[in-house]
């Protein structure tokens, strides 16, 4: 009997120091705990995709929509951010689906790396009007001195270039600023990499 009742009291105090220990790991601030339903801030997140959005863009006047999310919890101070969002254009009454992947530190509430691509639609450029609208974009920022710029391709047409590069030549509009939409027409060769080697343009 008192055998027993000494394994009745080791069974106890395992207990507490076992719960005891599960609540000094709980309360350390190194490790994340999951809240019900949401395990992150989605500004910081929102901040850093409007940072690459505008950049590439050479847009300032865009705001990003989240829309289905999945987290996928890699470590304690790791969370995998996966989902889908939009780009939207106000000025222009635009909304551009994208795709998107984050990795987030949920301790220090930090974003660790941003990447997305844009999902193909009726209102989505494809994959070489993309590359092609952010390099024109930016060469057109730094000669007019403004990143109040917004292009859209009319048409254009691909041709392969010397040492893997590929040539794309077609017009579209622009509007600089508050001045009226312009005709452009446009002359861009982009390497391997899709960075451009060459951009002639005019504006009419």
């Amino acid at each position: 009997m008192n055998n027993a009742k000494q394994v009745f009291k080791i069974n106890i105090l395992l207990t507490i120091l076992l719960s005891f220990v599960v609540n000094v790991f709980a309360n350390n601030n190194d490790v994340y705990t999951p809240k019900r339903n949401s395990i992150l801030d989605y500004s910081m997140i929102e901040n850093d995709l409007s940072k690459k959005l505008k950049v590439d863009l050479a847009e300032n006047n865009l705001k990003i929509k989240f829309g289905d999310v999945e987290e996928i919890r890699i470590t304690n101070n790791l969370v995998e951010i996966r989902g889908q969002a939009f780009c939207v254009l106000p000025a222009e009454n635009t909304q551009l689906p994208i795709s998107f992947e984050a990795k987030v530190n949920p301790v220090r509430k930090t974003v660790a790396d941003v990447q997305y691509k844009f999902v193909e639609s009726n209102n989505a450029p494809s994959a070489d009007e993309e590359i092609l609208m952010r390099e024109l974009m930016k060469q057109i920022s730094r000669d007019y001195k403004t990143d109040q710029i917004t292009i859209a391709i009319d048409g254009f047409e691909t041709t392969n270039v010397a040492n893997s590069q590929k040539g794309l030549r077609g017009i579209g509009e622009i509007k600089i600023g508050e001045v009226e939409w312009n005709k452009i027409k446009f002359d861009v060769v982009l390497n391997a990499d899709k960075k451009a080697t060459k951009i002639i343009y005019d504006i009419k």
